[in-house]
């Protein structure tokens, strides 16, 4: 307010009656009056629905106060409990001065805003500052990387383990450093993170997948006219190859089947394996698995259900040998987390004497090849492990194929025999 009166020569304020005076005649300056008051007050709140813990980040937003209503503009910042000071804003972060800026480089904006309408005399309303927050929203210096940490908890079509991934390639684009804003995002940039995660040990497949997330949220900003041009265009990035999915013989998985384990918890944790290699079901599926899902039909037992990972549908019969640990457990499994899980099976695995790593995983390739090998087709196979592609499905077959050529080659022993 003050620093708007300064500005004007031609305004001067009593200092003890506090009346405005103008040089322009008393019906205009009242209208000027009026207007001048109704402008609104910005402020920086953090996590207004209390949500935000040591564990789980809450929002940092704009608070517009107008006429005692407010309106909230999102910065796209998401911090711990412990990172936010009222004074001092963002504190105990790696990013500390970097997002402050940001802070005070939007807040400046609007506020510069707001004085303009104060000196052409025009009236403040929300549909202006949603037009003006539209507008800014173009600036090619905006955060790149506060827009995709907004974006990824925005988003309605993934589910919460992508999101967690896609928090992790956030992380790793924070520790590359060069990309943080719009204007980053050019093509020498791109090639200096991708030399930063092979630097960091991870495999071509990896590599190639933050890549993939990076041009998923440079499209997006692309699409809301964030950002004109696409680093990625004629850039060309190798998908390199997938690591051979491991999977039991029969042999193997009869071995765990009949190996005597004393312990409760790891005989547990073999069991669910067991019932995985049986029904092709993935760790988080297992998981929520509930035998009152399960229809019996013409006395077949029938799991008709969505996918975790993919909300693809899946159709799976149970078979005797996951029949008879669900009767062992009273029809109800015993839980474990993931972790603790994959832990455990390694010790199963020396029980059985196999060399294999066992993993949750595992379990589910294991299946896929264990129905093909027994004549199941590959569209039904394909049904059963909730594929969203059938060439998933191919990769198991292409693995048969290769015990197919051993089989041939006895065949061929004999022949000359």
């Amino acid at each position: 307010f003050f620093l708007f009166l300064h500005s004007c020569d031609t305004i001067v304020i009593h200092r003890h009656t506090k009346n405005l005076f103008c040089d322009t005649n008393k019906k205009s300056n009242n209208q000027f009056i009026t207007s001048f008051m109704n402008y609104p007050v910005f402020r920086y709140v953090f996590d207004r629905y209390k949500m935000a813990t040591k564990d789980k980040k809450g929002l940092v937003q704009l608070e517009v106060y107008f006429n005692r209503k407010r309106k909230w503009i999102n910065t796209g910042i998401k911090l711990y409990k412990d990172q936010w000071d009222d004074k001092y804003r963002v504190i105990n972060c790696g990013d500390s001065m970097e997002l402050n800026s940001y802070l005070d480089s939007l807040m400046l904006k609007y506020r510069e805003w707001t004085n303009s309408l104060i000196k052409q005399n025009e009236y403040f309303d929300f549909d202006k500052l949603s037009r003006f927050s539209d507008f800014i929203g173009n600036d090619e210096n905006q955060s790149f990387i506060a827009f995709v940490e907004r974006r990824i908890e925005e988003r309605k079509d993934i589910r919460e383990e992508t999101r967690r991934t896609q928090r992790t390639f956030v992380n790793r684009l924070k520790r590359f450093g060069l990309i943080s804003h719009m204007s980053d995002l050019t093509k020498e940039n791109i090639l200096k993170f991708d030399g930063f995660l092979h630097d960091e040990g991870l495999m071509q497949t990896t590599v190639f997948s933050n890549h993939k997330r990076m041009k998923t949220y440079i499209h997006q900003a692309m699409s809301m006219g964030l950002c004109e041009n696409d680093p990625y265009q004629h850039l060309r990035l190798d998908r390199g190859k997938s690591k051979m999915r491991k999977f039991l013989s029969e042999d193997e998985l009869n071995k765990i089947m009949d190996c005597d384990i004393p312990q409760d918890t790891i005989q547990r944790v073999r069991d669910l394996f067991i019932f995985q290699c049986f029904t092709g079901l993935s760790y988080g599926d297992l998981a929520k698995f509930n035998f009152k899902n399960v229809e019996e039909i013409e006395g077949k037992y029938i799991l008709r259900d969505i996918r975790h990972k993919t909300e693809e549908e899946y159709y799976i019969v149970l078979l005797s040998p996951a029949l008879n640990i669900l009767k062992k457990y009273d029809f109800v499994l015993p839980v474990i987390s993931n972790q603790q899980y994959n832990l455990r099976l390694k010790l199963v695995s020396d029980y059985a004497n196999i060399s294999i790593p066992l993993t949750s995983h595992c379990a589910r390739h294991t299946f896929a090849t264990y129905a093909l090998s027994h004549g199941a087709k590959l569209p039904n196979v394909s049904k059963m492990l909730g594929h969203t592609n059938i060439k998933t499905t191919q990769i198991y077959a292409q693995i048969l194929n290769k015990d197919v050529e051993k089989d041939y080659e006895l065949l061929e022993q004999s022949i000359r025999k």
